[in-house]
């Protein structure tokens, strides 16, 4: 099979991270709106953000799923990620996101998501796809919700209070929109 270079659904394009993202994702990953969640309310260094952008750049040369940057289809500024990254336990691997506050409430992030899970059931052949966010971050669970994934547990997580939802690839995942998996010539 050969690999996959872009995702493109009706009104979003994603691509695996380049080394010219990092100012974008450290923007992105600093805003108080979006760490408030995403990195516990920590403004992150320059460098931490660095690593965990080179990690899913070799992730997805290694496995072909990484989290990936997001950009509306008709333009090339990054407004947030989506993607998949593996868990403590290898064989597991989460959907991550996040997305700039300007972007909220269109449903943007549903829609890169439920591309993602179609890519993991279909192409990837994952059993499963688990999500997890803090317990106050409403609005990522209603995302899981519209996802269709399934409640687990409330459990501390790393000392934070979180919620995990999982899909089962036996439940189905529709593809949303206008999906179109773009691989390598």
């Amino acid at each position: 099979m050969a690999r996959l270079i872009a995702i493109e659904t009706a009104r979003l394009r994603m691509r695996p991270y380049v080394e010219a993202d990092l100012d974008a994702l450290h923007r992105l990953w600093t805003d108080a709106q979006v760490r408030r969640f995403l990195w516990d309310d920590t403004a992150i260094a320059r460098g931490i953000a660095a690593e965990v952008m080179r990690a899913s750049i070799a992730c997805t040369q290694a496995h072909g799923f990484g989290h990936w940057a997001l950009t509306r289809r008709d333009a090339e500024t990054l407004i947030g990620f989506c993607g998949l990254k593996h868990m403590a336990e290898p064989s597991e691997v989460e959907l991550m996101y996040g997305l700039l506050p300007a972007h909220w409430g269109a449903g943007l992030i549903t829609e890169a998501a439920a591309a993602w899970i179609h890519v993991a059931f279909t192409r990837l052949a994952l059993p499963r796809v688990w999500a997890l966010t803090d317990a106050p971050n409403t609005r990522s669970e209603a995302v899981m919700r519209r996802l269709g994934m399934r409640f687990v547990e409330r459990a501390p997580y790393h000392g934070l209070d979180c919620v995990r939802y999982v899909l089962e690839a036996a439940d189905g995942a529709a593809a949303p929109a206008g999906l179109r998996l773009i691989e390598a010539a």
